[in-house]
């Protein structure tokens, strides 16, 4: 299975690779990131898979030593179900607390308003206003390779999904990283490729 194949791949990342070309580098919360997506939904039954691409954007921006103001927009055009196109937009807006654990690894929380909408070829649409809630840590495995491991909870549309992700980057000396990602909860999986450049 493809996901069980990228998840073997991103612990043999997490555990082999070292630069020699390694400089001394903080965990940033000031940056723009750039990301592609692509989403395959258990739907069950007899619908199967329903597959997905995206494209998303998301920053960060210190507003004290602990404290950061996020935002992430994203959107996804999803393969016909029965016929029908499917596309979601999502916006979220808000903060982020974090704590440095030692030299190298921080923890952090943050809380967000969370804007979701959903349109198909038919004309039918849909939006709701929620949040999210999301709780992980930051490790820098070496100077310029980082782990981030997350969990968050999101409240919209009357319901509840939980999600687990994982992600590693890999900068370069000047702020510019490239990362891989994977995210998995409620019968939803995604693989994610960034883009972030530190500011």
């Amino acid at each position: 299975m493809l996901m069980k194949l990228v998840k073997k791949y991103l612990l043999a990342i997490v555990i082999f690779v070292v630069s020699p070309y390694a400089v001394a580098r903080e965990i940033s919360y000031d940056y723009i990131q750039g990301t592609y997506t692509s989403t395959s939904i258990d739907l069950g039954g007899s619908f199967g898979d329903l597959d997905g691409a995206g494209f998303g954007m998301s920053g960060s921006i210190s507003i004290s030593p602990n404290i950061a103001f996020i935002v992430g927009f994203s959107a996804t055009e999803f393969d016909e179900l029965l016929g029908i196109g499917i596309d979601t937009t999502e916006l979220s807006l808000g903060i982020s607390s974090h704590k440095s654990m030692s030299a190298k690894t921080d923890v952090f929380l943050s809380l967000a308003m969370f804007f979701a909408d959903i349109e198909t070829d038919n004309g039918f649409s849909d939006d709701d206003t929620g949040n999210v809630i999301g709780f992980g840590f930051r490790h820098l495995i070496v100077n310029d390779v980082e782990l981030s491991i997350s969990l968050s909870r999101v409240d919209v549309f009357d319901d509840t999904s939980n999600t687990f992700g994982i992600d590693v980057s890999f900068f370069s000396n000047d702020g510019l990283s490239f990362g891989v990602g994977y995210a998995t909860g409620d019968d939803v999986d995604t693989l994610l490729f960034n883009i972030r450049i530190d500011i």
